[in-house]
C-alpha cells in the first residue's frame, strides 16, 4: 500500500509512535468519528482532560474568585495555577510577562487594539500582515479612528529575513501572524526584533502557530511585547478561554477605554472618579472563566509533552499528502488538485510552513470546483475539512488571483440614509458590484490541517476521497 511504501522509505515515521499510543488512549472516538483534518479550526481534546476536569468540579465547591470565602480562594488558587501554566508553556519570565485571560484570541487582540495609544501622523503607526485573520485586520478600525496611518505588509515580506520600516517612522504597533490559518506560512519571528529596533511595539498572533510549534518568549529576548492565543486551538478544551501574554512594560503603555467589575479598585458615583486595578486584573473584565481555567494546566502539559514528537511527525504527513495530491489526475491526464499553499511538494519546508494545505479541486476542464461543494461531499464521507476564505481575505485573494477584484469592489460602509453597517448597506454593496454575492459564496480554498492526534491513515483516507 501507499502507506507501507512511505513508511519503508521514511523509517523515522516509526519514531513517532507515541502519537499513535496517545491516539488509541485519548482519542478513541476517532475510530468512529471520521477523519478529522481541521486542527487549525479547533484542536481535539484528550478524553482524560475532560474526565479529570469533571472530577475536580464534582469533588469541590468553587465560588466567584472576587471574594475571600473558602470557595472563592479555591477558585483563585486554580486561576493562578492556570496563569503560571501559560507562562511556563511559552517559557515567559514572570518578572517580565503577565497573562490576561480573555474569552478567545480575538478578545486578546481587541484589548491591544482598543487600548493602544495610536497617534495621528504621516508615519505608519500600525503595520499589519496581509496574510492575516480578520481578528487581526479588525485592529485597523481603532487606528483609523485615532487618525493613525495603517500599512499592510505584503505576504512575501512576512517571511523575509529583514523588514525595514520607513525612515521617517516614529514607531507604532507592528503585528505579525505567527502562522497563517489559510496559507500555513509561518511569519519570520526575527522581524519582531527588527521592528523593536526601529521603535515599534510588537504583537504576535500565535493562535495557529502555538498548537504545533514550541514558542520560547525567553529565547526571543523581549522582541514579543504581546501574544494572543485561544486554548481550544491548542488542545481543544476548554472553549471560551483565550489569553494575552504581554510584557508588563507594554501593558503599562495601554490606555483602557472603559472599566467594569473586576478591573476597578474604586468608583465614585455619581461623581466620575475611578481608580483601575493594576496588572492583569485591570484587563480582565468581569469574572474570568474560573471553572474552565481549572483544565488549562493539564491540557498544556499534555500538548507540551508531545510537541517534540509532533515536530517529527507533521512534516512527514505533509510530504506524504502533498506528493500524493500532486500525483492525482483525471482520466484525460489533467490534474485533479491545484495546490495553492504549499504550491508543490518541493515548496514545502517545516521551517517556513505549518501543517496546513490549501487547495482547489479541479474538473477535467481545469475549472475549479466550488470549495463548499467539496466540503459537503467530504462531510458526507465523514471527513472533516474547512472551505471558503477562512476569515483571511488577504491570503485567499492573493492565492486565488482575486486581489485586484477584491480591492476594486465598491464597499458601502453606510447605506443611502447614512446609517453604518446595516442590512441595507450590505445590499447596496451587492448591487454596486457585479458577481460580488456569488463570489463570496463560491470562492475560497479547501483546507486540511494536521495536529496532535493526526496519523498517516487520515491522510490516506483523504487522498482516497479526492
Amino acid at each position: 500500500s501507499a502507506i507501507k511504501r512511505f513508511v519503508n522509505s521514511h523509517p523515522s515515521y516509526l519514531e513517532t509512535s507515541a502519537i499513535d499510543e496517545l491516539r488509541s488512549r485519548e482519542f478513541r472516538r476517532l475510530s468512529t468519528g471520521g477523519v478529522y483534518m481541521d486542527y487549525t479550526g479547533a484542536g481535539l481534546y484528550p478524553e482524560s482532560l475532560v474526565y479529570d476536569h469533571a472530577q475536580v468540579l464534582a469533588s469541590n465547591v468553587f465560588g466567584n474568585p472576587h471574594s475571600a470565602s473558602p470557595s472563592s480562594m479555591l477558585s483563585s488558587t486554580y486561576v493562578h495555577a492556570a496563569r503560571v501554566a501559560v507562562l511556563n508553556f511559552f517559557d515567559a519570565d514572570p518578572e517580565d510577562y503577565d497573562v490576561v485571560f480573555t474569552p478567545n484570541a480575538s478578545g486578546a487582540l481587541r484589548i491591544v487594539g482598543e487600548s493602544y495609544p495610536f497617534t495621528k501622523g504621516t508615519s505608519d503607526h500600525l503595520i499589519l500582515p496581509l496574510d492575516a485573520h480578520n481578528s487581526v485586520n479588525g485592529l485597523r478600525e481603532f487606528a483609523v479612528k485615532a487618525g493613525a496611518k495603517v500599512k499592510y505588509m505584503p505576504i512575501k515580506v512576512a517571511w523575509r529575513q529583514r523588514f525595514y520600516a520607513p525612515s521617517e517612522s516614529a514607531g507604532g504597533l507592528f503585528v505579525l501572524t505567527g502562522q497563517s490559518n489559510l496559507s500555513g506560512l509561518k511569519g519570520n519571528l526575527n522581524l519582531l526584533a527588527d521592528a523593536k529596533s526601529q521603535g515599534y511595539d510588537t504583537l504576535l498572533d500565535a493562535a495557529a502557530l502555538a498548537p504545533s510549534t514550541a514558542i520560547s518568549l525567553r529565547s526571543l529576548n523581549g522582541s514579543v511585547d504581546a501574544l494572543a492565543i485561544s486554548l481550544y486551538k491548542l488542545i481543544g478544551y476548554p472553549t471560551g478561554v483565550g489569553c494575552l501574554v504581554a510584557r508588563k512594560e507594554f501593558l503599562a503603555k495601554l490606555r483602557k477605554p472603559w472599566f467594569s467589575g473586576g478591573s476597578v479598585l474604586i468608583v465614585q458615583s455619581p461623581n466620575m472618579g475611578r481608580l483601575l486595578l493594576e496588572g492583569h486584573e485591570r484587563w480582565e473584565d468581569g469574572t474570568v472563566n474560573f471553572l474552565s481555567l481549572i483544565a488549562v494546566p493539564r491540557g498544556l502539559q499534555i500538548l507540551n509533552n508531545h510537541l517534540p514528537v509532533m515536530a517529527k511527525r507533521l512534516p512527514l504527513l505533509m510530504h506524504f499528502t502533498l506528493s500524493s495530491l500532486a500525483s492525482l489526475k483525471h482520466a484525460n491526464g489533467a490534474p485533479l488538485i491545484e495546490l495553492h499553499s504549499p504550491s508543490s511538494p518541493d515548496a514545502y519546508s517545516p521551517y517556513s510552513h505549518g501543517a496546513v494545505i490549501s487547495m482547489s479541486f479541479l474538473r477535467p476542464t481545469g475549472v475549479r470546483v466550488p470549495p463548499h461543494d467539496v466540503e459537503h461531499r467530504a462531510s458526507a464521507a465523514n471527513i472533516h475539512v474547512r472551505a471558503g476564505c477562512l476569515c483571511n481575505p488577504g491570503a485567499a485573494s492573493c492565492l486565488l488571483g482575486r486581489a485586484k477584484m477584491l480591492n476594486e469592489w465598491e464597499i458601502h460602509a453606510q447605506d443611502s440614509h447614512g446609517n453604518y453597517d446595516t442590512p441595507a448597506s450590505v445590499q447596496e454593496s451587492y448591487a454596486a458590484n457585479k458577481h460580488m454575492e456569488r463570489l463570496i459564496r463560491e470562492e475560497g480554498v479547501v483546507r486540511i490541517s494536521f495536529g496532535l492526534a493526526s496519523a498517516i491513515s487520515d491522510a490516506a483516507m483523504f487522498i482516497d476521497f479526492a
